[in-house]
């Protein structure tokens, strides 16, 4: 997965929330674009951390680990379970 494609969701305005799917399956939900850091910048990447508030939860995630980014459904009967896989 290209570092673009994720720096563009993340930028997205009005943002969109989507998941971040890594290698081992596992989709991490991005609610909002604070909820996601590139560090040390987007122009070194070392690793992403993604942080969940409800239950509180972190997620490191190595650069070799992104696999895919998915999001909702598109339409009226969209909602936050519509994720696409």
């Amino acid at each position: 997965m290209e570092y673009r494609e994720l720096f563009a969701a993340i930028d997205a305005r009005p943002f969109r929330p989507f998941k971040v799917e890594i290698v081992s399956g596992r989709q991490i939900d991005v609610t909002h674009p604070d909820n996601i850091m590139v560090l040390p910048s987007r122009q070194r990447v070392h690793h992403i951390e993604v942080y969940q508030t409800e239950p509180w939860d972190m997620a490191i995630i190595w650069p070799e680990g992104l696999a895919a980014l998915l999001f909702p459904a598109e339409g009226p009967a969209a909602g936050p379970a519509d994720f696409g896989t």
